[in-house]
């Protein structure tokens, strides 16, 4: 029988992924660096190519190959900018479009037909509207960019990931003298002007960008040269070494996924931690790498049931493409401690703590947790919330806000808390409910997303309606009067971590996916 060091499977894997150490946002960094590391022990080798961090160099981590992107270049010039300018205009130009035909259904005078693109620069727009809306696109080919003696290499991304959606081609030669009719033509932004006919050619203008001219430092820009980047380093790995499959994770590397795909030919999994397009507030740069990179995608691992359920219903991705495999946690790091010195540290001894940990964002519902508490407020006058992640956001003595702290505070702050509490509106799975529960933590959760595939209801925690103060203060008060179903819930929840979300089996269950894809 192998042992644990031996390597059980001759697989070298290319993970993908924006976050890793010592840069991670949630969920998808947690994710990617646990399961590298246990991966490295059981197959060849572990690559994870991945963005720029400075002072750090390529290297490794454990048994983990790391390759970080150079530092992107900022546009310093007026070249470099129009480039980033133009992949703007893509973004605004679905949204035009899906807003022309919500407003137009029953207006056969204005109704669109089919999607006739011509500029190189608006084929990424063309390929997220076809997904988006099943118009037939005719396009216009001027010339290949990829033939030119220096592509655009944004051109050239973009052109390859619209082709296959296209119905119809059509050569430059003689196509000013046909007539379509009618005709939905695109334009740029100009300041001061606005839809308007000229003659049979209705012409909306795309909004302003996104980004002003002058700010040179953009997130968006350097977030797609690092894409570009990434997909550049995983085709010079290969060049020098073997890489058999390419793994990527969240939606901010999905570009590099694509192009990497398209040069490497390397079958392609993506574990859909979220789907950017169902967030409260999408990322629109994530929106459009999603809908490129999920054609090209051999097999989908989803980390909760409702997230198959979203791949399903948002791409149109069978079911039988689709593995559910969740999250885990290290219960040797997360486990029951004692925590006096954070209780002295921060006065919460005779205080009856709620926890919450999470980003500052609307889709985590934080508001609802905090009208709940001030409706305890009355009735349990030692209840405190701790939110870790978030500056003071009120004037609240029972309410203590910590914007960051270390992994070591973070296990004791789970140990010495009574409650921990997700009230997210919108949550694919929840990390952060794994590691209350690890630490013997009872949890209160949402009825939505992944939670109920975490929280087993009325044995290791509870579950409530979304959006609703009245359901979460319940929930609270509920448990705050049964001290011993507190301390049930916790051992339970420990049980259910260690038997159901190690990182052992999550890795076990990774490679099987990985050999179906290989064989």
């Amino acid at each position: 029988m192998a042992t644990r060091q031996q390597k059980t499977n001759d697989i070298s894997v290319g993970f993908l992924s924006y976050e890793f150490p010592p840069k991670i946002y949630g969920g998808v960094g947690v994710h990617v660096t646990e399961l590298t590391r246990h991966l490295a022990e059981s197959i060849r080798q572990v690559h994870v190519f991945t963005s720029h961090v400075e002072g750090l160099e390529c290297g490794k981590a454990g048994n983990v190959f790391v390759h970080r992107s150079s530092k992107p270049v900022l546009p310093a010039s007026n070249h470099s900018y129009n480039m980033f300018e133009r992949k703007l205009r893509n973004f605004n130009v679905p949204g035009m479009i899906d807003n022309h035909l919500s407003n137009n259904n029953n207006n056969n005078n204005t109704k669109v037909d089919l999607l006739h693109s011509q500029e190189e620069l608006v084929r990424m727009a063309e390929t997220v509207v076809k997904n988006g809306t099943q118009l037939s696109p005719v396009m216009t080919q001027h010339d290949t960019d990829i033939s030119r003696p220096k592509p655009d290499k944004l051109g050239v991304f973009i052109k390859q990931n619209v082709v296959d959606k296209v119905d119809r081609f059509n050569p430059e030669s003689g196509y000013m003298q046909r007539k379509l009719n009618p005709i939905f033509g695109i334009t740029p932004h100009v300041e001061g002007l606005y839809g308007q006919n000229a003659g049979s050619v209705y012409l909306p203008n795309s909004s302003k960008y996104l980004v002003p001219a002058s700010n040179y430092s953009s997130r968006d820009f350097e977030r797609v040269m690092t894409n570009f980047n990434v997909a550049g380093m995983v085709e010079e790995h290969l060049s020098n070494a073997e890489l058999d499959l390419l793994h990527s994770h969240g939606g901010l590397i999905q570009m590099a996924a694509t192009e990497a795909k398209n040069d490497t030919g390397l079958p392609l999994v993506m574990t859909a931690h979220s789907t950017e397009i169902n967030r409260l507030k999408p990322y629109r740069l994530s929106v459009v790498m999603e809908h490129n990179v999920v054609d090209k995608v051999d097999r989908f691992i989803a980390v909760s049931r409702y997230m198959r359920r979203e791949l399903n219903q948002t791409f149109g991705i069978n079911y039988n493409k689709i593995t559910v495999i969740p999250n885990g946690v290290d219960t040797a790091v997360f486990k029951r401690q004692d925590a006096d010195d954070i209780r002295r540290k921060y006065q919460l001894d005779n205080r009856f703590v709620v926890l919450f940990i999470g980003r500052d964002d609307p889709q985590k519902g934080v508001k609802y947790l905090v009208n709940a508490v001030k409706k305890l407020a009355s009735q349990i006058p030692e209840i405190m919330l701790v939110m870790v992640g978030h500056q003071d956001i009120c004037n609240e003595k029972h309410i203590l806000c910590l914007p960051r702290v270390s992994r070591g505070e973070l296990v004791k702050l789970h140990s010495l808390s009574d409650v921990f509490v997700l009230p997210s509106v919108y949550e694919p799975f929840g990390i952060v409910l794994l590691e209350a529960m690890a630490c013997e933590t009872p949890c209160v959760g949402i009825r939505t997303g992944g939670m109920p595939d975490i929280i087993d209801h009325n044995r290791t925690g509870l579950l409530v309606e979304p959006r609703s103060d009245e359901g979460l203060s319940e929930a609270i008060a509920k448990l705050y009067h049964d001290p011993e179903k507190r301390c049930r819930m916790g051992k339970k929840g420990r049980d259910r971590v260690i038997s159901d979300f190690s990182w052992k089996d999550i890795s076990d269950k990774t490679i099987e996916v990985y050999q179906q894809v290989l064989h």
